[in-house]
């Protein structure tokens, strides 16, 4: 490595003795020189150089630049795989749950059926059973009706018995005995109830 630089400084001496001289010509009244011109030495030179200069950039400009430029290609191109999986992994969790919201949405769809279902069927129920409940008592309420208008006639009956028996000791000035008073009830009340049934 030592020798390298070595031979690259007296490279560039050499060089610049060359400009030196060459700009002491042009001084004289020379035309500049050309790159065509020249004695076979210069171009010797000249050649030599380039291949110095070539083989230091590709030394030290042009390996590190291509390695620098590969390794930031790669490195792209990793960013790049990189971003693309992370995309895909994000696009399937995004599926997945998509998937899970439309499923829960389903779920409360049935949920929310299957609560309707029951509350239709309980109210169902409860009407049948508020109308049951209401028959029963109108039933109820007829009986009783029965039972009391059954009642209430046997006691105007009973009424109506008292006052002919009052009437009979009225009219015939006295009181009759058990079966007497009992026929005349009885055909008394005969009439009225057919009477009524008329």
């Amino acid at each position: 490595m030592r020798v390298r630089w070595i031979a690259l400084f007296l490279g560039v001496q050499i060089y610049l003795c060359d400009v030196l001289l060459a700009s002491e010509e042009i001084a004289e009244g020379e035309q500049p020189p050309s790159v065509f011109s020249g004695t076979f030495g210069e171009s010797i030179w000249t050649l030599v150089w380039f291949g110095v200069l070539l083989v230091v950039l590709w030394k030290f400009a042009w390996k590190p630049m291509l390695a620098g430029l590969t390794s930031r290609t790669e490195h792209i191109e990793k960013q790049i795989s990189d971003a693309e999986k992370t995309r895909a992994e994000a696009k399937e969790v995004l599926d997945e749950y998509g998937a899970k919201l439309a499923d829960a949405e389903r779920q409360g769809r049935d949920i929310i059926s299957a609560r309707t279902k029951d509350a239709e069927h309980q109210a169902k129920e409860v009407h049948q059973k508020i109308r049951k409940e209401l028959e029963e008592k109108r039933i109820r309420a007829e009986a009783d009706l029965d039972r009391e208008r059954m009642e209430a006639a046997d006691e105007l009956w009973d009424q109506t018995g008292d006052i002919i028996r009052k009437l009979g000791k009225e009219v015939f000035g006295k009181t009759l005995d058990g079966d007497d008073n009992q026929k005349l009830i009885d055909e008394a009340i005969a009439r009225l109830k057919e009477q009524q049934g008329q």
